[in-house]
């Protein structure tokens, strides 16, 4: 397992959370700086995930990347790991919380015996993605359809893994939406995340939100998230 830590890279590709809090509304357009505080919380949590697994762990966000397109810059990412003498990088992004050290140690694990890595998202994309120097190709890279639903769909059963020993790793689900963000707040037992999250979305979202993070408050008997909304909207 130590030489796997060593030849392999956990690359962090994301933008840095002020950026994604200029793409993403989660918390409503009034919230947009409870926006970029809970991506900086993700991505403070995602670099301690990726550290406890004893790999080394480079982030590149927008101020290191280079090239026009998402599908370029990933891939310029991608090389310039290899280039610094990896043979095996692993990438994650900065919007997936339930991944986990113990799902990024079998990704290292599996990278040993396979070309081709993917953590299947539930939107089609995917929230990994572990690929060994001699399988990668720079431009069959950059031509994946990138950003659409049918990436993972693309990536295993086109030409672009013909040939390649490849494995899926369990799915999981990516926040970009605020539906996404509430489902998040529902299943994870980060009691931190889940209370900013509920806290934020009744200050800013609109009503139809605000009265399903109700309906988990009153489930979870979380009597502080109850004295949060506007007294006319509880009456409603």
């Amino acid at each position: 397992m130590g030489q796997a830590k060593t030849n392999t890279a956990i690359l962090i590709f994301s933008l840095s959370a002020r950026r994604e809090a200029e793409r993403k509304t989660l918390f409503g357009k009034r919230g947009k700086k409870a926006t970029e505080s809970f991506f900086d919380m993700l991505i403070e949590l995602t670099k301690t995930t990726a550290s406890r697994t004893g790999a080394d762990v480079v982030v590149v966000d927008e101020h290191q990347q280079k090239g026009r397109s998402f599908g370029e810059r990933y891939a310029n990412a991608f090389q310039g790991l290899f280039n610094q003498g990896y043979d095996k990088v692993i990438s994650i992004g900065n919007d997936t919380p339930d991944l986990t050290s113990d799902i990024l140690t079998e990704a290292i694990e599996r990278m040993q015996q396979n070309d081709l890595l993917v953590g299947p998202s539930s939107d089609g994309g995917v929230y990994l993605l572990g690929m060994h120097r001699e399988f990668f190709e720079l431009d069959k890279f950059k031509a994946l359809p990138w950003l659409q639903s049918d990436l993972l769909k693309t990536m295993l059963n086109g030409s672009f893994s013909k040939g390649a020993q490849a494995y899926c790793l369990e799915e999981l689900s990516d926040i970009d939406t605020v539906r996404q963000l509430l489902q998040f707040a529902y299943s994870s037992e980060d009691a931190v995340l889940v209370d900013f999250i509920l806290t934020h979305l009744l200050v800013y979202t609109d009503q139809t939100f605000k009265g399903a993070v109700l309906l988990y408050a009153n489930e979870h008997s979380l009597s502080s998230y109850l004295r949060g909304p506007p007294a006319s909207f509880i009456a409603a």
